[in-house]
């Protein structure tokens, strides 16, 4: 009777084990078909382009006579290399990252900060600072524009009050000005994670803060500055990235009707993303343009990757990191 009850149990644990795997296998089933559309989309809109542009910029393609196509290995990116006019559009697009970003930041947090406090019209106010960073990007370089035009436009007429005659041709003359006035404008969106975040900071830290003296100025650096720092974080990986593709604001707000290349363009006032653009669609170097992208690539990500390691220096998280 014991053996009799040992192999009963022996074969109900088997059919237990037998069960749990066929459901296993449902499961396992069921996931990979989930995920087939994503690995789908993944191996032909991601992976497979990421390859092409590889083998393409190894080449001389140029877009059209695939015919006369011929393997080049690393010239393209030898030339890239010594091509004082990358250099000059790299050079140009770093100024620009530098100076728009930590300012930006700055921007953004006073704003959210201000506009965190209950006064009255806050909510109008919060909609005004936000409003342009949901515009049309043509439609609002073509209003930028009308208002530094330099016959007709706000600025220079504002400025005629003080100076008659004015006639400041900010396209030209003040090129870097203008699109940094025209980032710092579009700060809206970065406003609003940081009032996100201010409003996720528990206010009793505050108060504890009070109670022990601190002043305003003592409670926003040693309580609401360390408790934001995964926002700015997140916001300072967005803006380095963001601001090193600049390319579409510099050509409409330069003066052209559309994206249609750089050749209008002095080369003091290229960008990266604007040179390259110019090489693919003005000149067919797509063998070229595609590795202009590649080292272009591999700068954002040498640079994420330094942000994201220095993190662990300035960044406070409430739950430790350690383990992930």
């Amino acid at each position: 009777m014991q053996q009799m009850a040992q192999v009963a149990r022996a074969d109900g644990r088997t059919l237990q084990r037998e069960r749990k795997s066929k459901r296993a296998q449902r499961e396992e089933r069921a996931f990979y078909l989930f995920i087939t559309p994503w690995l789908l989309g993944f191996v032909g809109l991601s992976l497979f382009p990421l390859i092409l542009g590889f083998v393409i910029s190894l080449s001389n393609y140029d877009g059209f006579n695939v015919a006369t196509v011929r393997f080049l290995g690393f010239v393209n990116y030898i030339r890239a290399l010594q091509n004082a006019d990358m250099w000059i559009a790299l050079r140009n697009t770093a100024l620009y990252g530098a100076i728009t970003v930590p300012v930006g930041l700055l921007i953004g947090l006073l704003l959210a900060v201000m506009l965190n406090q209950a006064i009255r019209g806050r909510a109008f106010f919060r909609l005004l600072y936000y409003l342009p960073s949901i515009l049309p990007l043509a439609g609002a370089v073509m209003a930028w524009r009308l208002m530094f035009n330099k016959d007709a436009g706000l600025i220079n007429a504002m400025l005629s009050f003080f100076r008659p005659g004015t006639a400041i041709n900010w396209p030209i003359d003040h090129f870097m000005l203008l699109l940094y006035l025209f980032a710092w404008w579009n700060i809206g969106g970065a406003m609003v994670i940081f009032l996100a975040g201010l409003q996720g900071i528990p206010e009793e830290l505050r108060e504890a803060a009070k109670l022990d003296g601190a002043n305003r100025f003592q409670v926003f650096r040693r309580i609401t500055v360390p408790l934001l720092t995964p926002v700015i974080f997140f916001q300072l990986v967005l803006g380095v990235i963001g601001s090193l593709q600049i390319l579409d604001a510099a050509i409409l707000i330069y003066g052209r009707a559309g994206l249609s290349g750089a050749l209008n363009m002095p080369r003091d006032k290229y960008f990266y993303m604007v040179y390259n653009y110019s090489q693919v669609f003005d000149f067919q170097r797509y063998g070229y343009g595609v590795a202009l992208s590649w080292i272009f690539f591999l700068i954002i990500l040498v640079l994420t990757l330094i942000i994201v390691a220095t993190s662990r220096y300035w960044v406070y998280y409430e739950v430790s990191q350690e383990g992930n």
